[in-house]
């Protein structure tokens, strides 16, 4: 061990920007929170050879005087807080006073600014975090700060960089993340000399998204509950990624990675998203600063909460709401911009009503409901997306699945209906499933499921965890509809299955429920219900190959009106799908 001694400074803020500064994307971001704590309506962010060549970040904010610019690159210099009260309440992007100084330290630096005060600028250069050298210069009102040959004094850092594109692109999920967060700024990314991003400042959030993200379909939720304000915009499950990759998260407008927030918006869709799937789409979260602590990274990409785990309840209580409803109807209307509407063909006459329309399986439980209140508020932006054609489309308030007109099964498998805006097609297992998932969920969450004793019990052969999980939690099985006993070390009988499900093999519905409790490994029973029943649902409904008469096409329109997430399976697959009649007019040459 050697002599304990204080770090020159140069080392000190060199150690330093190895946290802060990660790649060039890093000094982007710091760059980027500076000018918006500045008050800056204009930023434009250039970039060289991935931003190692160049970085250079202009701003159009309250700039600096000499003084403060002096001060702003020596190491826990701010202006953003003053007392330990303060930070506990931090509403600044930035606040430690680490970002400026690190930038130097390992870069050729140059710092432009003007305050609004003042009738000249002064420009600041470092080089390899040597001192500053200051000297007048003329500057518009605003801040231009300039990075070249990042890493040069530190070989090692630079070579675990990756490639150009690369670092490009993370530069460009930065300057994304700003715009999403601060949809009154505009952004310029301009990449080796050429524009390639431009996003003009925006009256909402609902139209930043439309313009980062462009033409998914994505579906505006929103709520609060307690001090948690919720407004996302997420996309439909059948978009769903691996990894969390394309879900973004912002807590009081700061882009944070949060994998408890992920997985929370991950489970309000139910069990239409399968495990390790995340939605793509945009999630934000406005807390009062006192109760979330922002000082628990260096890059500022991480938040603890006073209460984490009210605030993933929360979350997960509102998007789930949320989205039952918006994932109900069939997709959206579309029509052709600039264009004269076609006019709809006339429909057959409705059917006959001296023929008995019935509930043939049993699947039909409430009226249908009324439009949800979301699709009320015609005044709401909505986010522009496109359709096959290229034509822009929005939500229809009027659409009812009972309002379409069943026309013929084809191939045993498809349920051909049309309606004034074109032709849906059903995918008849997917639509049996989805109403008797609603069914057996909404049973169980009101428990009573209704269970039908078998004539003769059927024995089963299990490992020995099930029958002890038969055993241990047979209160809960119970609940679900089943009535299982314990036979042996490795055996059980089952006497009841759920009523819903009677026609369905009792030895395949009892392993459904036991393959989805074990893998969740115990945790919870209620947790892997969802799961669980979503299986049972599969097996126990309608398959394709199964005949069904008009009546009973309809019967299974008029139920999935009361169904939550009615346009998709209970694993995600879409029900439906739809073509306008332009765009069938169109394909076949009438237009």
């Amino acid at each position: 061990m050697g002599t304990v001694r204080i770090l020159p400074p140069e080392l000190a803020n060199q150690i330093a920007a190895g946290e802060v500064v990660e790649r060039p994307a890093s000094a982007v971001k710091e760059l980027l929170e500076n000018a918006l704590d500045a008050g800056a309506r204009r930023c434009q962010v250039e970039i060289a050879a991935g931003g190692v060549g160049l970085i250079e970040v202009s701003d159009d904010g309250s700039g600096m005087s000499e003084g403060d610019a002096t001060l702003a690159v020596e190491r826990h210099a701010t202006s953003k807080i003053a007392s330990l009260a303060e930070l506990g309440q931090v509403r600044t992007f930035g606040f430690r006073g680490e970002a400026l100084p690190s930038i130097a330290s390992v870069s050729r630096f140059s710092l432009v600014t003007r305050s609004r005060d003042s009738d000249a600028g002064v420009e600041l250069t470092i080089e390899g975090g040597a001192a500053a050298a200051t000297r007048p210069a003329g500057a518009p009102v605003g801040t231009r700060v300039t990075i070249r040959d990042l890493f040069f004094n530190v070989p090692a850092r630079r070579k675990f960089l990756r490639s150009t594109g690369t670092e490009s692109g993370h530069v460009t999920d930065v300057v994304e993340a700003a715009a999403l967060a601060r949809p009154d700024v505009s952004f310029t990314l301009v990449r080796d000399g050429r524009p390639v991003r431009e996003w003009l400042s925006a009256p909402g959030r609902a139209e930043r998204v439309a313009q980062v993200v462009g033409d998914d379909d994505l579906t505006r939720c929103a709520g609060t509950r307690g001090p948690l304000a919720v407004e996302a915009f997420l996309g439909r499950p059948e978009t769903a990624r691996a990894g969390a990759g394309g879900l973004r998260v912002f807590v009081n407008d700061r882009p944070v990675r949060d994998r408890a927030l992920a997985l929370a918006v991950a489970q309000a869709y139910g069990s239409v998203l399968e495990r390790g799937r995340y939605p793509r789409g945009v999630v934000y979260l406005d807390i009062d600063p006192a109760l979330v602590d922002v000082n628990v990274h260096p890059q500022k990409s991480e938040v603890r909460f006073a209460d984490p785990r009210a605030v993933n309840d929360a979350l997960y209580s509102i998007l789930s709401r949320e989205l039952s409803t918006a994932f109900s109807l069939p997709p959206a209307r579309r029509w052709n911009p600039g264009r004269p509407a076609a006019p709809a063909p006339a429909l057959p006459p409705p059917p006959d009503p001296t023929i008995e329309v019935g509930d043939p399986w049993g699947l039909g439980g409430p009226e249908p409901v009324p439009p949800p209140a979301a699709y009320e508020r015609p005044d709401e932006p909505l986010v522009a997306v496109q359709d096959s054609a290229r034509s822009p489309i929005r939500p229809s308030p009027e659409m009812r699945w009972s309002n379409l007109r069943f026309i013929a099964q084809v191939r045993h498998t498809f349920l051909v209906c049309e309606a004034d805006d074109g032709l849906y097609v059903l995918d008849q297992h997917a639509a049996a499933e989805r109403v008797t998932f609603d069914k057996l969920r909404k049973a169980y969450r009101d428990s009573s499921v209704s269970s039908q004793a078998l004539l003769f019990p059927v024995v089963v052969d299990v490992t020995g965890a099930e029958a002890d999980l038969v055993a241990t939690r047979g209160d809960e099985i119970a609940a679900v509809g089943f009535d299982l006993r314990v036979r042996g070390p490795e055996s059980i009988s089952v006497h009841g299955v759920p009523k819903l499900l009677q026609k369905t093999s009792p030895e395949r519905l009892v392993r459904d429920l036991l393959s989805e409790v074990m893998r969740s490994g115990g945790r919870g029973f209620s947790d892997a219900v969802d799961l669980a029943l979503a299986t049972m649902a599969c097996h126990g409904s309608i398959r394709a190959g199964d005949p069904l008469s008009p009546s009973e096409g309809t019967a299974l329109l008029r139920a999935l009106d009361g169904a939550e997430f009615a346009g998709h399976c209970p694993h995600g697959r879409p029900v439906v799908t739809f073509t306008s009649w332009h765009e069938l007019d169109r394909r076949v040459g009438r237009r």
